[in-house]
């Protein structure tokens, strides 16, 4: 079983970095096998025992572009009628196909249509023209990915708002591609200071991904809301579309209404008894069972992307479901509680006076101390507690810039200034910090404290 799992990772490494390589995904070893795009893995077959069809249509929909300058796989008939797609000459792509007698919906690669092609580049003219001409607004192209798919993904929302007005519903297009790479706090490049003001810089800032670069694929509804496209979503709402609650991220992409629509009962089983594993006393079943579906929800999502706000609000307002539950909340307050206490313990100190004080500030702890520094309390919503999770995270990321080794990561406006000095969320006097010195060491407060699951 190791061994058949070894292979099978060597295989499909080596599938994924010759998909990279060349256009059309080919893999060419030693061995007699030859893996493409359009390969079929029939069941039994000798291939079969490494590589699956899942996988092969899986990396052929992750690096497929079309917006490539490639000829070789396109119909050659149907390069000028692409070039006019591309720089949003309607009168040109409209000439083109009468005078050479071409179909509106003429496959121009891999199963595209000239109609797919203005959708992604956001060209309502020729749009238009091209349903006029009875183009069809449903058609998808080899990977599953209709018109609408590819507006959605460049967020093109005149072109998504005409056909919608058409009659295409946002059910047809549950997949979409990541071809733009948005702000993010994973992709903080660096830090400028002015004194006590960070300005943040984000390595990807609204650019579309080059050529050679992945696409990536994932569940329509969550790549809107990761991307903070407000205005899309807020149509795609009104409209009366549903979001799934949960979806899963990654090389295999499902969604539903239940978390069962993502795993089997036996995977589930299996996550539950690692959860325990992880917990041991501590472990709920059920608060476990919260935390899976919060997880794979719409909201978890929000925890990484800086102006979250008017998304949560919509889909509050939407009551889009995927909601952490109250239990998960109330559990992740006393978890939060617990950590600000051990922060200040960790940092205290007491003078020759007898004065209690903090060794240093931590922006961290601030962020404890802003939303969970009251014990047997809890978050004060669903916004409180969102709220929470982003500055956590956001935090976190700056003191791994600030504290780097990279100091070019850093960048002082002052050039005096060489230090960012951390100031406290709220001062703590010398009795307070007494006092929650005495609750740990003389009164429970350890036993109490000392185990923590951070979820």
């Amino acid at each position: 079983m190791k061994n058949k799992f070894l292979n099978s990772f060597i295989i499909i490494t080596l599938i994924s970095v010759a998909f990279i390589v060349y256009n059309k995904f080919k893999l060419s070893q030693n061995s007699h096998f030859t893996v493409t795009a359009d390969t079929v893995i029939k069941p039994g077959s000798e291939i079969s025992k490494y590589v699956t069809q899942e996988e092969v249509d899986s990396f052929a929909l992750r690096y497929w572009d079309i917006d490539n300058n490639y000829t070789e796989f396109v119909n050659p008939i149907a390069i000028p009628l692409r070039d006019a797609l591309k720089k949003k000459h309607t009168n040109k792509v409209l000439s083109y196909l009468k005078d050479n007698n071409l179909s509106v919906d003429i496959e121009i690669e891999d199963g595209t249509t000239p109609l797919m092609y203005s959708s992604f580049y956001n060209d309502l003219n020729t749009t238009k023209e091209l349903i006029k001409l009875g183009a069809d607004i449903h058609k998808k192209d080899k990977y599953g990915l209709s018109p609408m798919a590819y507006a959605i993904s460049m967020n093109s929302l005149n072109v998504i708002k005409l056909f919608y007005e058409s009659g295409v519903k946002f059910e047809e297009a549950p997949i979409t591609q990541g071809y733009i790479l948005s702000p993010s706090y994973p992709n903080i490049d660096k830090l400028v200071i002015n004194g006590n003001d960070i300005k943040i810089v984000y390595k990807y800032n609204w650019i579309q991904k080059d050529y050679d670069t992945p696409k990536g694929y994932g569940y329509m509804f969550e790549d809107v809301v990761f991307k903070n496209w407000i205005e899309l979503a807020k149509f795609i709402l009104e409209s009366g579309y549903k979001p799934y609650s949960y979806f899963t991220i990654g090389d295999t992409i499902k969604y539903g209404y239940s978390i069962y629509d993502l795993f089997t009962k036996e995977d589930i089983d299996d996550l539950m008894i690692l959860a325990k594993q992880s917990k041991r006393d501590m472990f709920d079943y059920n608060l476990s069972m919260d935390e899976l579906r919060y997880s794979h929800s719409l909201y978890k999502r929000l925890e990484k992307i800086p102006n979250f706000e008017p998304m949560l609000d919509l889909l509050l307002e939407h009551n889009v479901s995927g909601q952490p539950s109250k239990e998960l909340m109330k559990s992740e307050y006393e978890n939060c509680y617990k950590i600000y206490i051990l922060s200040i313990i960790g940092a205290i100190d007491i003078d020759d006076k007898g004065n209690y004080f903090l060794k240093y500030n931590s922006m961290s702890r601030n962020v404890y101390q802003k939303y969970c520094s009251k014990d047997y309390a809890n978050f004060k919503n669903i916004k409180d507690y969102i709220k929470f999770k982003n500055d956590l995270r956001l935090t976190d990321k700056l003191e791994d810039i600030l504290f780097s080794t990279q100091k070019n990561r850093v960048i002082f406006v002052d050039k005096n200034q060489t230090d960012y000095i951390i100031e406290p969320y709220k001062q703590l006097s010398s009795d307070e910090l007494k006092e929650i010195y005495e609750y740990y060491y003389y009164k429970g407060g350890r036993e109490k404290i000392q185990e923590i699951y951070i979820f």
